[in-house]
């Protein structure tokens, strides 16, 4: 029997905030996958650009192209973090209405007309059983909120790890390909110089996005360990110290360096397994 708490998640009106929040999180993810293979078609064309032209003045106004475009990233990057507080604050609605916690006095409510125009957007599929409807009833519901934030804060960690580790991966053996073609083709000083200002744009990007989340990681494994704690020991924990955690939840999911659709998708099936393994270990603590 699905834990009591579970009972409103799969009303109209929380799909609707989880369409509404999946539509807006894609909106910015779309956004982010455009800037980066934008950014990745100018990290191949500016040194293949650079070393091969030989007419200094064209060299001259791709150099004065690079620093525009960085501009424009900038503001397009401004309207990304728009669409991330969206996602964050439906998502924020949705599980304090289901778990019963107080709304955060300091937060203003979404507008109805807003959860509605987004998630007229949706075109995933049906969003159903957020949460595991295979936590047992016999968990006290103050340990059910906790389970729950476990869960999406450990999920979470999983997978920004494993996609924090490809792009680590990527960026150095982007720069180690770069200094063999620099010694290969004799680059002379003034090119390297050129060629290094116009990859600013491209470093800093993807250093931004290591460095996100690896904050969110941090931020994360630190709630994770504490509910862990909580769950584990059968220690009581409060509403107060719930709303804490939630706020913390809260915030982490504003952080804009996201993980791609096409990446969670790969590991979807395998991070569901893990954890429903994980409601399954917390159902034996509490049923013996």
């Amino acid at each position: 029997m699905p834990h009591e708490i579970l009972s409103k998640q799969n009303d109209d009106q929380h799909i609707l905030l989880l369409r509404a929040s999946a539509s807006a999180y894609k909106n910015a993810k779309k956004g982010e996958i455009f800037i980066t293979v934008f950014i990745l078609f100018l990290a191949v064309a500016y040194p293949i650009s650079y070393v091969f032209l030989k007419d200094e003045t064209a060299k001259l106004i791709l150099f004065g192209c690079s620093f525009s475009i960085t501009i424009i990233i900038q503001i397009l990057s401004g309207i990304l973090r728009d669409n991330t507080s969206k996602g964050a604050i439906f998502k924020e609605v949705f599980d304090t209405s289901v778990f019963g916690l107080q709304w955060k006095s300091t937060l203003k409510r979404p507008d109805t007309s807003d959860v509605i125009r987004y998630s007229k957007k949706y075109r995933g599929g049906e969003i159903r059983d957020w949460y595991s409807m295979n936590l047992s009833s016999s968990v006290p519901g103050s340990i059910a909120v906790a389970v729950f934030q476990h869960t999406n804060t450990n999920w979470d960690i999983q997978l920004r790890r494993k996609y924090r580790k490809w792009l680590v991966r990527f960026l150095l053996v982007y720069s180690i390909a770069l200094l063999i073609l620099i010694v290969v083709m004799k680059v002379d000083a003034l090119t390297i110089f050129l060629i290094l200002f116009s990859l600013l744009l491209f470093y800093n990007h993807f250093i931004n996005l290591i460095r996100g989340h690896g904050a969110a990681i941090h931020r994360r494994d630190s709630i994770s360990k504490h509910l862990d704690i909580i769950i584990q020991k059968k220690k009581e924990v409060s509403i107060t110290e719930l709303r804490d955690v939630q706020d913390e939840i809260y915030y982490t999911r504003q952080e804009s360096a996201k993980v791609p659709n096409f990446f969670f998708n790969w590991y979807k099936r395998s991070m569901n397994d893990d954890a429903e393994d994980f409601i399954k270990s917390v159902n034996r603590i509490y049923e013996t």
